[in-house]
């Protein structure tokens, strides 16, 4: 695609080239002229395409081993939201049965971890001290000072772990658990309607079931729908499509609806399953490392439908509970510094002639406007790191934010 690109860039060059007709001119010349301008007007057509669509990339970078630098009692950090003044959260714990994976197979690299560390039992009993950690951040969270949980979802709940915590729970909330997942309700502010455990959403997981929960708000009468969820994992089974399908079939267009919970497909192929749709995807920041390539990934997510259309806050990591912030700040990394020169190019102008296009010795594209031109030269180097769906430019006297095409390599000012 890249030598397509620079073809067409070569022609566009040649044409933008200045003509010198004489006033008596042939048809036939005119005609050679119009043609002319109509592949100038394909090629800056082109160039508009290639540019305003940047191919999105997903959250996360690879961030290797961690270890010791892991403080956190969980492989998965939790999400909130604000919704209609709801403080929301959700988070899985990880269950005790699967801490195989971290001290055995050590596949996110987390074995020397607090979650490692911390997987002790207590005497006379099956709770660890990890368990009972995760429940003193529930606690936090749910009376925390600026964003106390109206709801909380949780997934990979132990036995053990639910005992604990509902031993500890103020009498305020209620603890609706099935099948590993549960969810937390603030009766001051909530009456359940009703609390369905669902089977048979997922053809390769049968007996995999999801939480639907009908809750009416006492201040105003609202009802809204919950559902927990924990999605099958497997990239070659339909488990997303058929939970976006559920979604859909099962929708009521006067209730809110509010899903969430650890769905183990990342933001764009979760935005990807639910297609067309009235509902809308929110993933606040990476929250867990994909095992053995020890990449981050977002996988915990919010899916929400509002008949009102009710805006979405997503809160900060330190809005949810102590220590996310530093693990957010783990699983985002550092931004890698690329450096580059400008090297030999026959096209240095676009058809409209107030652009510059520079090639760089890596092969990447850089379409620079008139007006923030830096005027590079052949030889000069620039750095930039990968920053959103784009990279930051920084060259001698300056830096620019420039959105990106990552497929095609080629890069240009909003």
């Amino acid at each position: 695609m890249l030598d397509q690109k620079i073809s067409a860039l070569l022609t566009f060059s040649l044409l933008s080239a200045p003509l010198t007709l004489p006033a008596s001119v042939s048809s036939q010349a005119q005609s050679a002229v119009s043609n002319i301008s109509s592949q100038r007007a394909s090629v800056r057509r082109m160039k508009e395409q290639l540019m305003s669509t940047p191919v999105l990339l997903p959250m996360g970078t690879v961030v290797g081993e961690l270890q010791e630098k892991w403080q956190f009692p969980s492989d998965h950090l939790p999400i909130g939201m604000t919704f209609d003044d709801l403080h929301i959260a959700s988070w899985n714990v990880l269950d005790v049965k699967y801490m195989d994976w971290v001290m055995e197979k050590d596949s996110q690299g987390l074995k020397r971890s607090m979650i490692g560390e911390e997987h002790v039992l207590i005497e006379n009993s099956k709770l660890t001290v990890r368990d009972r950690h995760v429940v003193d951040l529930i606690l936090e969270t749910l009376s925390h000072p600026t964003h106390p949980r109206a709801i909380l979802s949780l997934q990979e709940c132990g036995k053990p772990f639910l005992e604990e915590l509902r031993s500890r729970l103020p009498d305020h909330f209620e603890l609706i658990s099935h099948h590993g997942d549960a969810v937390l309700l603030d009766k001051r502010r909530f009456a359940v309607i009703d609390a369905r455990e669902v089977a048979g959403v997922f053809s390769d997981a049968p007996h995999r079931t999801l939480q639907d929960i009908r809750i009416r708000r006492l201040d105003n009468g609202q009802t809204i729908r919950l559902v927990n969820i924990h999605l099958p994992g497997d990239p070659e089974k339909p488990g997303r499509a058929e939970f976006a399908s559920y979604l859909k079939q099962t929708l009521d267009p006067a209730v809110t609806t509010l899903a969430m919970g650890d769905m183990n497909f990342n933001e764009l192929e979760m935005t990807e399953a639910l297609g067309q749709s009235l509902f809308s995807l929110y993933s606040p920041y990476p929250t867990d490392i994909a095992p053995f390539s020890f990449q981050s990934k977002a996988i915990d997510h919010f899916i929400v439908y509002s008949p009102n259309q009710s805006p979405v806050v997503l809160n900060k990591p330190e809005e949810v509970m102590t220590g996310v912030d530093a693990m957010v700040a783990l699983l985002k990394g550092a931004p890698q510094l690329m450096t580059a020169r400008v090297a030999p190019s026959p096209y240095s102008e676009d058809a409209a002639g107030s652009d510059k296009l520079y090639q760089l010795d890596n092969g990447m594209l850089l379409s620079l406007r008139w007006y923030a031109d830096p005027k590079l030269s052949l030889g000069d180097e620039i750095s930039w790191v990968k920053q959103g769906n784009g990279i930051l430019v920084s060259y001698e006297g300056g830096s620019v934010w420039l959105r990106g095409d990552f497929e095609r390599n080629s890069f240009t000012m909003p």
